[in-house]
């Protein structure tokens, strides 16, 4: 038998990508803690179950902040928190947060401290 090469590659990216979905899904953290239900804004996981929280590195390494992304809520609250936290200036950028400097291990502690996630 002769099968299209096409056919049969596209079968497998969408059957690996289903696949994929799946596993992810199945091993996603859950946030059973009830510890962020006062506080006025509500930072979501990534669909692989991770926080959204990058480095970015600019300018051959001069320009360096951390970007945090899946902000829901009170904005302005989220950027005064971050910015006592890391002691940094705070950009508000469309559906992130800026942080100049790297402060991703401070940034995902005090997130895990705030109930956000707790596996």
């Amino acid at each position: 038998m002769i099968f299209n090469l096409n056919l049969v590659s596209r079968c497998n990216r969408i059957f690996n990508s289903q696949l994929r979905c799946i596993v992810q899904s199945s091993f996603a953290r859950t946030n059973k803690s009830n510890k962020n239900a006062n506080l006025p804004f509500k930072v979501t996981r990534t669909p692989s179950g991770n926080l959204a929280v990058y480095t970015k590195i600019r300018a051959h390494g001069t320009v360096q902040y951390t970007v945090v992304r899946h902000i829901y809520g009170d904005i302005q609250a989220m950027k005064e928190q971050l910015r006592i936290l890391c002691e940094s200036p705070v950009r508000e950028r469309v559906g992130s947060l800026e942080v100049q400097g790297i402060h991703v291990k401070k940034i995902k502690k005090w997130l895990v401290a705030c109930g956000f996630a707790s596996a």
